[in-house]
């Protein structure tokens, strides 16, 4: 296999990636945000997937 073709693959490869990457980061920014802005003082991040905020679940 040449050079240019495994370059060729490694770019397409990390671009395939990126929009996974990219989800994640703002994902864990969102998480960030929201616990710094709650002022409850606890890091409970998972307070609305388990249903503490609104009393459900």
């Amino acid at each position: 296999m040449s050079r240019v073709s495994k370059a060729f693959a490694l770019t397409c490869a990390l671009l395939a990636c990126s929009g996974c990457v990219l989800a994640a980061a703002a994902g864990a920014g969102y998480m960030a945000y929201d616990e710094a802005t709650e002022n409850d003082g606890k890091f409970d991040p998972l307070e609305k997937a388990q249903g503490k905020d609104d009393g459900r679940n």
